[in-house]
């Protein structure tokens, strides 16, 4: 199941995790299709499948099979995740194939949404507006791309302090209900839980700043309690984590979420009104077209 980037898309980048049973039919189905979700940039990534025997492929950008798995036996399983990251500008989609029909098969993968900068267009091979292409002559972003070694976005970027909650609950109940500090932001970092033997036993749902069910995850497709799934959904206001309990049972659960400044790129990236004092450090920095060209 693919995640609806576009409506929860709020402070970019993010990254979110879909997490949801597939029922399989014999052949070859399809199990998630990114489309639509421009003006972002997204890399799929955190891919996790429980071991069956099952081929997976995705096909990106007009590529066919660009990543590809002939038999998720020999997956890592869903306690780990493979190693694929893989930048999309206009369209993926994941397959699956079986021999046989497989009912609640459990995977999950993670999606990051970026709104493009001058610079992240240039790598993707997305065409730059009259401005952009100013802006890439003014830093010299060509030579930048052709000389630097590439450095993958930092999910935990930001964090200044780190908070885990970690609760065992036995029906619904709350993970964790966060405010987020004046001036500071409030990051969602990872979550794990012990996983239950049976789908749709409990779900963990994420709400914050006015857009509901961010993430709706069932745990049968969760990591265990020894790994933790990296997610990165940013709160200015209020973060909260519920767990949605559909059967009887013990249910134990993980979140950490990191605190940290929010600084003055970040409110140029997300609209928000600068100070008198913070709009004169940006102008004197140059940090409204730094942030347009993807320095800063």
């Amino acid at each position: 199941m693919a995640v609806d980037v576009r409506r929860v898309l709020k402070y970019p980048p993010e990254s979110f995790l879909s997490a949801t049973p597939v029922d399989l039919r014999a052949g070859e189905n399809k199990v998630a299709e990114y489309v639509g979700f421009e003006p972002n940039v997204l890399v799929i990534h955190g891919l996790s499948f429980s071991r069956a025997k099952i081929r997976f492929s995705m096909d990106a950008d007009g590529a066919s099979s660009v990543v590809r798995l002939d038999d998720l036996s020999s997956s890592r399983g869903l306690d780990f995740e493979e190693a694929v990251k893989l930048p999309v500008a206009r369209i993926a989609t994941m397959k699956m194939a079986t021999e046989s029909d497989v009912s609640s098969y459990a995977w999950r993968h993670r999606v990051t949404a970026f709104r493009p900068t001058a610079l992240l267009k240039m790598q993707v091979g997305l065409p730059l507006a009259a401005d952009e292409s100013d802006l890439a002559v003014k830093y010299g972003l060509a030579k930048l791309l052709a000389t630097a070694r590439p450095v993958p976005y930092d999910l935990w970027e930001g964090i200044e302090e780190w908070r885990v909650a970690s609760v065992v609950l036995s029906g619904s109940g709350t993970v964790c209900r966060v405010l987020a500090p004046k001036g500071k932001k409030v990051v969602l970092a990872s979550v794990s839980a012990s996983r239950p033997a049976s789908p749709a036993s409990a779900y963990l749902t994420v709400d914050r700043d006015g857009v509901d069910e961010v993430l709706d995850l069932d745990l049968y497709c969760l990591p265990g309690l020894d790994f933790d799934a990296q997610l990165r959904v940013v709160s200015l206001e209020r973060l909260e984590v519920e767990l949605d309990a559909r059967t009887s049972g013990e249910y134990r659960v993980r979140v950490s979420y990191g605190i940290g400044r929010i600084t003055i790129p970040e409110k140029i990236r997300w609209g928000i009104e600068l100070s008198p004092d913070e709009r004169s450090i940006a102008e004197e920095e140059n940090l409204f077209d730094r942030v347009r060209a993807g320095l800063a």
